[in-house]
């Protein structure tokens, strides 16, 4: 049994370690301990006007460069497009003003837009799909086995106008007579919007969400996220665009860049150009640049994130006349 000796005892001991305490801090070991936690406050305060200095100075780069941009434009993308026919495909919540935008700035570099189309949820999704494969199949019985490979193709071949993803050139030939047939399949299906008649072309901007976000995990797998999903259908369906059409462009905002789209076809480097910084004034021209660029075969990762390639496409080549092509053909 515990007897008060042992309390009294136990009582002192634990104020006998309070006061060596107080003696010790107040006393030999103050000043080492003072100087030791000043110096990492003064480390801690160093470092970050250091990394605000650097981020003002990055900033400041990114709008003289984002000024410079803009105000060139017109010598940067003037007649770049001369007469060519360009399809816009806008993320299911992008930026109405960013698309405008890029639609402006793709007639000022004297192209046309042939179509406008926005994408929803579902567009290449699998859910409630049955009767939708159904009239696809239908209309391009030959369409791959597989059902989401089949729904992206369909979808390719509507926009294009190209069917070389199957097999058999006869095959091919009936398939791309039925691409107006397809647009239509998925805009009564409401897996495609638009404002505007059916028209292929083999010129594409992609403008993604703005302030996209990506799941975390690197690898996606049958449990990620929704979005996630997403992704992965939409990178597949940029893949096999970029199979049929002469240039495809990927363009997105900052948010795009560390986490959307754009962060994950430059990781894959696709074959697909993309563009950061939609949201500065310099975006829309450098997406019409590299949109010619990859016209020339010349596909590249643009913008002012630190993975991009370079700011813009260089120089890009002159467009044959239509005086000059019947020069040549005679």
């Amino acid at each position: 049994m515990i007897d008060f000796r042992y309390h009294l005892v136990s009582l002192v001991s634990v104020f006998l370690a309070l006061a060596v305490g107080i003696v010790l801090g107040a006393g030999p070991l103050k000043e080492p301990i003072g100087e030791s936690l000043q110096s990492q406050v003064d480390a801690l305060r160093s470092d970050r006007d250091n990394l605000r200095s650097d981020l003002d100075a990055a900033k400041g780069n990114i709008d003289k460069q984002n000024e410079f941009v803009t105000a060139a434009a017109p010598e940067l993308i003037n007649g770049t497009l001369d007469g060519q026919e360009v399809s816009i495909i806008a993320a299911p919540e992008a930026d109405s003003e960013q698309v405008e935008e890029v639609s402006n700035r793709v007639k000022e570099a004297d192209g046309t837009i042939a179509g406008d189309v926005s994408f929803v949820p579902n567009t290449l999704s699998l859910a409630d799909s049955a009767q939708f494969l159904k009239k696809l199949r239908k209309l391009v019985p030959n369409l791959p086995k597989d059902d989401s490979t089949a729904i992206r193709a369909a979808l390719v071949i509507a926009l294009t106008g190209d069917a070389s993803m199957l097999e058999d050139e006869d095959d091919q030939a009936d398939a791309e007579k039925q691409a107006a047939k397809l647009y239509d399949a998925f805009v009564e299906a409401d897996r495609l919007r638009t404002d505007t008649d059916h028209k292929t072309t083999s010129l594409f901007i992609v403008i993604d969400n703005e302030n996209s976000t990506l799941a975390e995990d690197t690898q996606p797998s049958p449990q990620a996220s929704d979005d996630k999903g997403t992704r992965t259908l939409v990178t597949d369906f940029i893949t096999a665009l970029t199979a049929e059409a002469t240039s495809v462009v990927v363009a997105g905002d900052a948010g795009s860049a560390q986490n959307g789209l754009v962060n994950v076809l430059r990781s894959e480097k696709s074959r697909a150009s993309t563009v950061d910084g939609l949201g500065l004034g310099a975006g829309p021209v450098i997406t019409v640049r590299a949109l010619a660029s990859g016209e020339d075969g010349r596909h590249g990762h643009f913008g002012f994130a630190e993975d991009a390639e370079s700011i813009l496409p260089g120089k890009i080549e002159d467009k044959p006349s239509d005086d000059t092509q019947k020069g040549d053909a005679q």
